[in-house]
């Protein structure tokens, strides 16, 4: 079902693989030249390690340094930007998000100008993941109401949360994909409860090239049906 106030505020486009060719990770940015009229905006991407070094009768020494990881490629406004790595490349869709057909288009477009630039090898993830931020009036009686799979609370306790944090991991009926849904809530402001509703869709088996949209436009169902699945009625009517 099509939402004319979708509540998605990330989504998440992702392939996973175990190398590249390339001899150092600078070669990475040699992508701008592809992506540089529609992403034009660059940054690195960095892992932070701290070393400590433990001497006998020595204070311990902390060493700090930044290891170059690969690149982020953004467009005018930051609502969109690639992130590729020797090991990954991303597409981060920030509200607004529009449709599927048109953001699926973006991220396998470049994948593919990505594939044929550094021939990655072996495929190990694919995964899409949907931040929904659901907008609940509050106060209201029952949780359930809006949101199905929340967890009852003893009947001898108040029927509301101070502090909410649920995670599953479940498989798909295919035995090759994997769902995590994240549920939690942000602080009430004014009469709106912000709910978080988020959905990763991820395959680790069976991934090849000439399966991808295939395989991509099934974890779509599956994420959909997950939403679907997750919200009410009542819920249906905020985001109509």
């Amino acid at each position: 079902m099509k939402y004319s106030n979708a509540p998605i505020k990330e989504a998440i486009f992702e392939i996973r693989f175990d190398s590249i060719n390339i001899t150092k990770i600078e070669d990475l940015s040699k992508f701008k030249s592809v992506v540089l009229d529609e992403f034009p905006i660059e940054g690195k991407l960095f892992n932070h390690i701290n070393l400590i070094n433990f001497e006998p009768n020595v204070k311990p020494k902390s060493k700090l340094s930044n290891e170059l990881i690969g690149f982020i490629y953004q467009n005018i406004g930051a609502t969109r930007q690639f992130q590729v790595k020797n090991n990954s490349f991303t597409y981060n869709v920030l509200s607004p998000y529009n449709t599927w057909e048109e953001h699926f288009a973006t991220f396998y477009k470049y994948w593919e100008l990505f594939n044929e630039m550094f021939k990655p090898n072996s495929l190990n993830r694919i995964a899409t993941r949907f931040i929904n931020k659901i907008e609940l009036p509050f106060p209201f009686d029952k949780f359930i109401d809006y949101i199905t799979n929340i967890p009852p609370i003893p009947n001898c306790l108040p029927q509301f949360f101070a502090h909410f944090f649920l995670q599953v991991q479940v498989p798909s009926h295919d035995d090759k994909k994997q769902v995590i849904i994240t549920e939690t809530f942000e602080p009430v402001t004014g009469h709106v409860l912000p709910f978080i509703l988020d959905i990763d869709v991820f395959q680790l088996k069976n991934l090849e090239d000439k399966n991808l949209i295939e395989n991509f436009s099934e974890i779509r169902n599956i994420k959909n049906s997950v939403f679907e699945n997750c919200i009410t009625d009542l819920t249906r009517e905020i985001i109509k």
